[in-house]
């Protein structure tokens, strides 16, 4: 794949942010009696894998009675954001499903939406959230056998940190789509229009099959909260067991703990640092965390900057 003549390369320390667009849905599904409307009862939803790191699903739509056309209305259109993207390559798995025996689910998801709506968007996290198994087990049931349903898209595509003409579709920023089927767009004299729609050469929208398209950019995402669900997300997928990376999940863990650990043993030195007066406890556990520190290699060089 060549390099746009305006995008840029996302490199190793680079930040990134991926989104989904929205997703084009031209068929239909929909088996309900003595209905002859055009709807599917859409599931959208993104599998992520950074390199050789656990697996993480993040569902962006589930809607009942959902009309052919576009859809962008999600829970959250946001794939995966790195602010030190560290892998030389991302698989992005796209799952647009039409859901059987939606009735089946129906409350289920209700009461998930009107409480729970990050455990719906990370479903690793639903087990460990404060609702009964009723409801986060089917959940998860739904979303780990998403391909006994009819598919409308599921493909897959690995963008990698490459030169151009390497044969590998390189990790860079602009828009891509991911069709149904296999187009070759080029050739259709395809494009996107302002409003991120497929057209042809005249401006007339793309009508040959369902797509989806997912937006790279380069910017660090800036909602905190999103950011922080997302590691938990990460952590979850690796101690159950999503990891390739070789790492067995409890040494995972350890050096999650011990880099939390380290900050808050920043954090309550600093607290105290900051204090006008400390009783004779907090001078000395500020002692202890100052000596601490100063042993700590990477550590002692933040005693160094305050």
């Amino acid at each position: 794949m060549e390099k746009f003549p305006e995008s840029k390369l996302i490199k190793k320390a680079s930040s990134m942010t991926i989104y989904l667009n929205g997703v084009m849905i031209r068929e239909k599904y929909d088996k309900r009696f003595f209905s002859s409307k055009n709807t599917n009862d859409l599931f959208v939803s993104t599998t992520y894998q950074v390199g050789t790191e656990p697996t993480i699903n993040v569902v962006h739509y589930i809607k009942e009675n959902a009309e052919l056309g576009w859809h962008g209305d999600f829970l959250s259109n946001v794939v995966v954001a790195e602010e030190d993207f560290i892998s030389d390559h991302i698989t992005l798995r796209l799952q647009v499903y039409d859901l059987d025996r939606y009735d089946k689910y129906k409350d289920v998801i209700k009461s998930a939406f009107s409480d729970f709506k990050i455990g719906v968007v990370f479903p690793v996290l639903l087990p460990y959230m404060a609702f009964a198994s009723s409801i986060s087990k089917p959940l998860v049931e739904l979303i780990d056998l998403m391909d006994a349903h009819d598919r409308i898209i599921d493909e897959r595509v690995r963008f990698a940190i490459a030169e151009p003409n390497t044969g590998q579709k390189i990790l860079q920023t602009g828009h891509f789509v991911c069709f149904r089927e296999e187009i070759d767009a080029e050739s259709e004299n395809l494009r996107l229009d302002k409003n991120l729609r497929v057209v042809d050469g005249e401006g007339r929208e793309f009508e040959g099959c369902s797509y989806a398209v997912y937006t790279i950019t380069d910017e660090v995402y800036s909602d905190h909260k999103w950011i922080v669900d997302q590691k938990v997300a990460k952590l979850l997928s690796e101690l159950n067991g999503k990891g390739n990376s070789g790492e067995a999940a409890i040494h995972f863990l350890r050096k999650t703990i011990e880099a939390y650990t380290k900050y808050r043993k920043i954090e309550r030195y600093t607290e105290l640092k900051l204090k006008r007066e400390l009783s004779e406890e907090e001078k000395r556990l500020l002692s202890r965390l100052e000596k601490e520190l100063k042993d700590d290699e990477l550590l002692k060089k933040f005693l160094e900057i305050v």
